[in-house]
C-alpha cells in the first residue's frame, strides 16, 4: 500500500478527481515496481510477461518519481541500462532485463538520459550519480555521432552560391522514434537514414545543453563549453533546415531537400530544446491553440487535426494523446516563458484524463487516449484499446503535470528557489514539496498553499509558506510577483 503521508499531497478541495488520480496514478506505480540484479526500478508495462523495458519510457518514468525518489526507483531504472552499455557507447532503444538481451537490435530510442539526470539533481539537489551519468551520457553521444547522421547533403538556402553541406541525424524507422505508426516515413530500417528527423535532432541538441549543465555542475570547464558549443551548433541547423516557412512549423525533411507533410507532434521538440526563437515560439503556440490542428478535446493530438491520416479515435500515433508528448510541450512552453499556455493545456489534459477514467472499463490510466473523444486510444496494427493500468510513463499527467503546470510549481533545489505561478481558482496548494536535502541527508520540504477567490483566476489570493530549509519564493499572479525570502520553520503569509 502507497503511504501517502509521505508524498507530497495536491490540495485541490474544488477538484478531488484530481486528487484521485493523482493517487491512482502512485497506486499503479507502485504495483509496477520490479527488481533486476537488486535494483528496483517501474515497469514501463508495455507487457507484464516479458520484461522488455525502453530507454524512451524510463526516461519519462524518471519526471514523476523523482517527486519520491526514496519511494519510487525511477531514476534507479536508467541505471539498468547504463550497465548494458557496449564499450563503443551503443546503448540500445529496449532490452530484455531479465536476460540483457536486446529483442530488436542495432536501434536507439530518443536520447533522453541527460535531460531526465538533470531534472532529477534539480528537484532533489542529489548530485551523486553526476559523474557516472555524464561519462555513460557523452560515450553514447559519441556513438550517435558516428552512427547516426544523415549523409552530407545540401543547404535549403545556399549561403554562398556554392553547395554547404550539411548533417542532421536521423533513427532506423519511426518505431526506433517510438512514433510507431506515425505517417513520418516508411517503417523499414533502411528508410529512416534518408531523413533529418526533427525529433531526434532536437532532441541531441537538449541533450548537449543538459549534459553542459551536469558538465558545469562537476567542474568540467572544457567539457561544458564543448558541449553547450555543439547543441547550440545543432540547434541552429535546425532551425536553419527543419522550419518551414509556408506553415510556420517544424517538420523533417526528407533528402536532399524535401519536407516530409506532416505536422506531427514532434514538432515541438525544439521548444524543450532550448533553441526556439522567440517568433517562432509564437507561431508554435498558434498551431497548439488551433482547434483544426492540436487544439482538440484532449490536447494534444500526436498528428494535426487536418493531416488525412489523422484518427479522431486515437489510433497510436496518428491522433493517439500520449502522456510524454503532452509533457514535453508543456515543459517546451514553460522553458520558453509561456506558462499560461502551458496551463491551459495541461488542465484540458487532466480533465480529459478524469473524464477517460470514469466513462470506461476498467478505470483506470491507459497507455493512450483519444483526442476528439472520452475513451482510450486504439492499437496501431490491429483491433483493440491501448493498454490499461499503464504507469509506466502515463503517471506524469496526474502527478507531474498536475504539480508543475496545473498547480503551477517548479522547484530548482541546487538554486534554493521555487516559482510558484498562482493561475488557479478557489483554494489549492501542495504539502510536502520537496526541495532537496539537509546536510545530514534527510528531506526538506515545503508547504504551499492558496486561498483564492472562488470565480477569479487571476486576482487578489492570500498565500502561506513554511518550510524546512532557506528559499527564495516568486510568487507569481495577475501579472503581480512577489519575492519571498522564506526562513526554514518561520511561517510567510502575504497577499500576492
Amino acid at each position: 500500500m502507497v503511504d501517502f503521508s509521505r508524498l507530497p499531497e495536491p490540495l485541490v478541495p474544488g477538484h478531488p478527481e484530481w486528487k484521485a488520480l493523482y493517487e491512482l496514478a502512485w497506486t499503479l506505480a507502485e504495483a509496477h515496481i520490479r527488481t533486476v540484479n537488486g535494483r528496483g526500478y517501474i515497469d514501463a508495462a508495455w507487457d507484464g510477461k516479458r520484461n522488455f523495458q525502453w530507454v524512451w519510457d524510463t526516461c519519462f518514468i524518471a519526471f514523476y518519481t523523482r517527486y519520491a525518489p526514496d519511494r519510487f526507483p525511477g531514476i534507479d531504472g536508467l541505471d539498468n541500462f547504463y550497465e548494458l552499455q557496449r564499450a563503443d557507447g551503443y546503448l540500445g532503444m529496449t532490452y530484455d532485463m531479465t536476460t540483457g538481451l536486446e529483442p530488436w537490435p542495432n536501434r536507439i530510442n530518443p536520447p533522453l538520459f541527460a535531460w531526465a539526470e538533470w531534472e532529477h539533481f534539480r528537484l532533489t539537489g542529489d548530485d551523486s550519480r553526476l559523474a557516472r551519468a555524464v561519462h555513460r551520457i557523452g560515450k553514447f553521444m559519441e556513438w550517435i555521432e558516428a552512427n547516426r547522421r544523415t549523409a552530407p547533403h545540401s543547404r535549403l538556402r545556399e549561403t554562398s552560391g556554392q553547395p554547404d553541406p550539411f548533417q542532421l541525424f536521423f533513427f532506423e524507422d519511426c518505431g526506433s522514434s517510438g512514433m510507431d505508426d506515425s505517417p513520418r516515413t516508411p517503417r523499414n530500417p533502411e528508410a529512416g537514414a534518408y531523413f533529418d528527423w526533427i525529433d531526434l535532432s532536437a532532441q541531441m541538441a537538449l541533450s548537449y545543453r543538459m549534459l553542459a549543465n551536469m558538465a558545469a555542475q562537476l567542474d568540467q570547464k572544457a567539457k561544458a563549453e564543448a558541449w553547450a558549443r555543439r547543441g547550440a551548433e545543432i540547434g541552429a541547423l535546425v532551425n536553419d533546415e527543419l522550419w518551414c516557412a509556408a506553415d510556420r512549423f517544424y517538420h523533417d525533411r526528407m533528402l536532399p531537400r524535401n519536407f516530409v507533410s506532416a505536422k506531427t507532434i514532434a514538432g515541438f521538440w525544439p521548444l524543450v530544446a532550448g533553441y526556439c526563437p522567440a517568433e517562432r515560439v509564437d507561431d508554435l503556440v498558434g498551431h497548439l491553440e488551433n482547434r483544426a490542428e492540436f487544439a482538440r478535446s484532449i490536447p494534444v493530438p500526436s498528428l494535426a487535426a487536418d493531416d488525412p491520416n489523422y484518427r479522431g479515435d486515437g489510433v497510436f500515433w496518428r491522433g493517439g494523446v500520449w502522456a510524454p508528448a503532452n509533457y514535453m510541450v508543456l515543459q517546451g512552453l514553460a522553458h520558453c516563458g509561456r506558462r499560461e499556455v502551458a496551463h491551459r493545456i495541461a488542465r484540458r489534459y487532466l480533465e480529459g484524463l478524469v473524464r477517460v477514467h470514469d466513462v470506461n472499463e476498467p478505470h483506470t490510466l491507459w497507455e493512450n487516449v483519444a483526442p476528439d473523444l472520452d475513451r482510450p486510444g486504439l492499437k496501431p496494427y490491429g483491433p483493440g484499446t491501448s493498454k490499461p493500468d499503464f504507469v509506466g510513463w502515463s503517471g506524469l499527467g496526474p502527478i507531474s503535470m498536475l504539480i508543475e503546470h496545473v498547480l503551477g510549481l517548479e522547484v530548482d533545489a541546487v538554486a534554493g528557489t521555487v516559482v510558484w505561478d498562482l493561475r488557479l481558482e478557489g483554494p489549492h496548494g501542495l504539502k510536502r514539496l520537496p526541495v532537496g536535502r539537509d546536510k545530514q541527508g534527510s528531506p526538506d520540504f515545503v508547504d504551499v498553499t492558496c486561498e483564492a477567490p472562488a470565480d477569479d483566476n487571476s486576482g487578489p489570493a492570500s498565500v502561506t509558506l513554511r518550510g524546512t530549509r532557506e528559499l527564495k519564493v516568486e510568487l507569481h499572479r495577475g501579472g503581480r510577483t512577489v519575492v519571498v525570502r522564506l526562513v526554514a520553520g518561520v511561517e510567510w503569509t502575504g497577499v500576492v
